[in-house]
């Protein structure tokens, strides 16, 4: 499960960088600006449900422990 989190945590990285370059900072509000953008906020929540998983997996293996 680790090895799936880390390969879709960097495909997710990788997609943000690749579409931070798409942007045109100098007319922010063009159309395809907002599909660049769109794709950015997509995946920063692909990374924050990651760390969910990662947590509720770690407190899962903490209460087997137990």
């Amino acid at each position: 499960m680790k090895k799936i989190i880390a390969v879709i945590s960097i495909l997710a990285i990788l997609i943000i960088l690749f579409n931070i370059t798409l942007i045109d900072f100098s007319d922010f509000f063009l159309e395809k600006n907002t599909v660049a953008i769109i794709t950015i906020i997509a995946g920063f929540c692909c990374l924050i449900l990651l760390r969910i998983v990662r947590v509720s997996n770690k407190i899962k293996n903490y209460n087997k422990e137990k």
